[in-house]
């Protein structure tokens, strides 16, 4: 996937959006997105209360190369300049490994977003030689232990500090 591809998601509903690789030029977008999120869903992704997206971290999640830092938006087909749902991975310095995370607006949650856009950013990991991406999860985030464990591949979950660090081989195909 290249940076103006869309791609077609099909939701656990059968309805479809739209994905593409997120843009430097989504900042503003990524801001608005992040202050529809409730406090839950923020504290659940940053492990705190963070209730503005600050201009420098938004810049950060959406300047990546495609290789060692990608990102995936899901895009809302009603107004298809806000994002919905967002996925990223950051890879470890020399390694196969990547930092893994997702976050979806809540009244997206439960409908399929955040699976059918991991899958398609673990087809880029892939082809990136991406071997396993690991997501630091609050105990308590039962989404997205469900997200991670309904990909049906090998997982390996440790835990430090009350997080959950949940490792995901993404070497077989599912």
């Amino acid at each position: 996937m290249h940076a103006l591809d869309v791609q077609p998601l099909t939701l656990s509903d059968g309805s479809v959006i739209s994905a593409r690789m997120i843009r430097s030029s989504d900042a503003e977008a990524l801001q608005r997105f992040h202050r529809r999120l409730s406090e839950n869903s923020i504290y659940s992704r940053h492990f705190g209360f963070l209730p503005e997206l600050s201009d420098e971290r938004a810049h950060y999640f959406t300047n990546v190369d495609g290789v060692d830092r990608c990102g995936l938006v899901a895009l809302d087909p009603e107004r298809p300049h806000e994002i919905v749902a967002v996925v990223r991975y950051d890879r470890e310095p020399q390694t196969k490994i990547a930092e893994y995370a997702a976050l979806v607006e809540d009244r997206w949650q439960g409908r399929g977003v955040g699976i059918a856009l991991t899958r398609l950013l673990i087809q880029i990991a892939r082809q990136n030689e991406i071997d396993c991406l690991y997501a630091l999860v609050l105990a308590g985030n039962v989404r997205m232990i469900r997200l991670l464990n309904a990909l049906g591949l090998p997982t390996v979950t440790s835990t430090v500090n009350g997080t959950d660090q949940v490792e995901v081989d993404i070497r077989l195909e599912t």
